[in-house]
C-alpha cells in the first residue's frame, strides 16, 4: 500500500526521492500519505496528521528510511518518536549520507522496534534516479526518440514523424525532467523552444511556474549557433546553456551542480549514440509510428546496442512507446 502511495507522486518531488508511508493499528489502516513535492511534509507526516492519536502504539510502514535531520523540513524520525509509534518498518536504505542509517540508531534508542529490508528491492525500484544523482552526483539521463518501424528519425517533407498523442506523451515527460538536451544540429535545423508547454497539471504535484521550466541544453563542437534562435531570443533564454567541445562527464557534472536531477535528451543522432556509446543513457523512451520510409534518410542505427533491463509497450494514439532502463549505464 506504500508503494503504491509512492507512486502517486509521480515526478514532482525531485530532487526529492518518492515515498509512500501508512500507519496501522490492530490490522486497521488508521494514517495514509506520501511526498507530494519538495518543501512539503515528508509521507511518514502526512500519514501521522492523519493518524492522530491513533498513532500511539502503531506500526509505521515506509517505503524510505526516514529522514533524520532538519532540511527544508524537521527531521522525521522525531515525529515519529513523539508520536508514540511502537514499531517502524520500511523498505529501502536512503543513500543520502546525511541520514543513511541513522534513523536506525535514534528510533531504537527512544523504544521503537525498527524492521528494515521489506520488499526492499521494489522500494529501491521507486527511486532509481534519486539513487544514481545522490550516489554519482550526475543526471539520470533519458534518451527520447521518435521513429518509423524501420529506425528513421526523420522523414522528409514532415515537421513530425509521430501523432498528437505521443507528442503530448512528451510533454509530460519533459515536465518530469529538469534539462532537455540537444545537438547542435537540431536547433539549426528545427529551431525547438524546449519547453513544457500548455499546463503544468499535465504532472501531478508540478509547480505551474516559469521557474518550473527545465534548461535547454545544446551541445555543440563548433560552436556555430544561430543568434536568433528561439533558445537565445524567447522569455526563457537564462535558461539555455551551450557546451562547447567538453566531454560527456564534464557536461553532466555541471548540470548536477545547477540541481539537475533528470535529464532528457532529445535530438541529435549524434547527440544520442556518443551518450550511449559513454554509457551515460539510463532510460528510453521510443515512439514508434506504423510506417515505413525507405530511401535514404537518418537512421536509427547498430550504434544503439540496446540492452534492456525492464521495458513496457503502451499506445500513444496511433504510435507505440516502448519505455524502459538499459542495462550496463553508470
Amino acid at each position: 500500500m506504500a508503494l503504491e502511495l509512492a507512486k502517486r507522486a509521480g515526478d514532482g518531488t525531485r530532487p526529492n526521492p518518492r515515498v509512500g508511508a501508512v500507519v496501522v493499528k490492530g490490522g486497521k489502516v488508521v494514517g495514509e500519505g506520501f511526498h507530494r513535492k519538495a518543501g512539503q511534509p515528508h509521507a511518514e507526516i502526512e500519514a501521522l496528521r492523519r493518524a492522530g492519536a491513533k498513532a500511539r502504539g502503531a506500526d509505521l510502514y515506509v517505503t524510505l528510511e526516514p529522514c533524520s535531520t532538519h532540511g527544508r523540513t524537521p527531521p522525521c524520525t522525531e515525529a515519529i518518536r513523539k508520536a508514540g509509534i511502537r514499531r517502524l518498518v520500511y523498505g529501502a536504505n536512503d543513500v543520502d549520507p546525511r541520514n543513511a542509517g541513522r534513523a536506525d540508531r535514534i528510533l531504537r534508542a527512544a523504544g521503537v522496534r525498527v524492521e528494515r529490508g521489506v520488499l526492499r528491492r521494489e522500494c529501491e525500484g521507486l527511486n532509481e534516479d534519486y539513487r544514481h544523482w545522490t550516489e554519482q552526483k550526475e543526471p539520470w539521463v533519458i534518451l527520447k526518440l521518435a521513429m518509423t518501424l524501420d529506425g528513421a528519425l526523420a522523414v522528409p517533407g514532415r515537421k513530425w514523424i509521430t501523432g498528437p498523442e505521443a507528442r503530448a506523451e512528451v510533454q509530460r515527460i519533459r515536465a518530469g525532467c529538469d534539462a532537455i538536451l540537444v545537438g547542435a544540429e537540431t536547433v539549426r535545423r528545427d529551431n525547438p523552444r524546449l519547453t513544457v508547454r500548455g499546463h503544468f497539471e499535465i504532472l501531478p504535484n508540478v509547480e505551474t511556474s516559469a521557474r518550473r521550466q527545465p534548461w535547454r541544453v545544446v551541445v555543440t563542437r563548433s560552436g556555430r549557433l544561430p543568434k536568433q534562435a528561439k533558445i537565445f531570443t524567447d522569455a526563457q533564454r537564462h535558461r539555455t546553456l551551450v557546451y562547447r567541445g567538453q566531454g560527456w562527464s564534464r557536461i553532466l557534472r555541471d548540470l548536477w551542480q545547477r540541481g539537475v536531477c533528470r535529464l532528457l535528451v532529445e535530438g541529435g543522432a549524434k547527440a544520442a549514440a556518443g551518450l550511449i556509446a559513454a554509457k551515460k543513457v539510463h532510460e528510453a523512451a521510443l515512439f514508434f509510428a506504423p510506417e515505413m520510409t525507405g530511401g535514404k534518410t537518418v537512421r536509427l542505427g547498430d550504434w544503439a546496442g540496446w540492452s534492456w533491463r525492464r521495458a513496457s509497450v503502451t499506445g500513444a494514439g496511433r504510435d507505440l512507446c516502448l519505455r524502459g532502463t538499459l542495462k550496463g549505464a553508470n
